[in-house]
């Protein structure tokens, strides 16, 4: 089943949508991730673990940080050996 809305958007975001082929699954996509982000993060506080504003730019830098050539390299040898 399938329901209708209707929404307001920043300029932005509208145009963006006006680009895509199916704003409907563009829209549906963008919900889910939200969606499941939330949802692991449930399931953190209920395991004890408070993610913090703090906690989450330290992974931000973290992840935008290259991953060293050589390290990369291994890891592609290490999968291709256990395929």
């Amino acid at each position: 089943m399938t329901v209708k809305r209707s929404v307001s958007l920043p300029d932005d975001v509208a145009e963006w949508l006006d680009q895509q082929p199916n704003v409907s699954a563009a829209i549906t996509a963008a919900v889910r991730a939200q969606m499941a982000a939330a949802h692991l993060q449930e399931v953190l506080r209920r395991a004890g673990i408070e993610v913090t504003e703090a906690g989450r730019a330290r992974w931000r830098e973290r992840l935008a940080t290259p991953i060293p050539a050589d390290a990369l390299a291994e890891g592609r040898r290490m999968l291709g050996r256990a395929g």
